[in-house]
């Protein structure tokens, strides 16, 4: 196998994470978009950058609150029903790469 295709190969296995910023803890109703990407919250997964970039430009557009997509029960812990966050959340979401180097120390 050459190099080339080994870097082809290595891309075709990368997802793509729909992520949300944290909760500020100093400002209400807002997320903390300053924060490390490791501290940040994985949404959903997707197989291609184009998909994840399609729902979050709806998320956007709608300002529908990005938690909604979450099927793991793991965001349970978050307010679902502030409006205001709801749209910090969509306004600052975004599309990572699964092997980005700045997830780097997240469990």
């Amino acid at each position: 196998m050459s190099p080339g295709s080994i870097q082809v190969a290595a891309l075709a296995f990368a997802s793509w994470y729909l992520m949300m910023p944290p909760d500020s803890a100093k400002v209400p109703h807002s997320v903390d978009a300053e924060a490390p990407l490791s501290r940040w919250v994985t949404v959903a997964t997707f197989a291609s950058s184009e998909n994840c970039e399609k729902v979050l430009a709806n998320l956007q557009k709608t300002e529908q609150d990005p938690i909604e997509l979450d099927k793991t029960g793991k965001l349970a812990r978050f307010q679902k029903h502030d409006e205001a966050m709801g749209k910090a959340r969509a306004v600052n979401a975004g599309c990572v790469e699964s092997d980005d180097f700045r997830l780097k120390g997240k469990k």
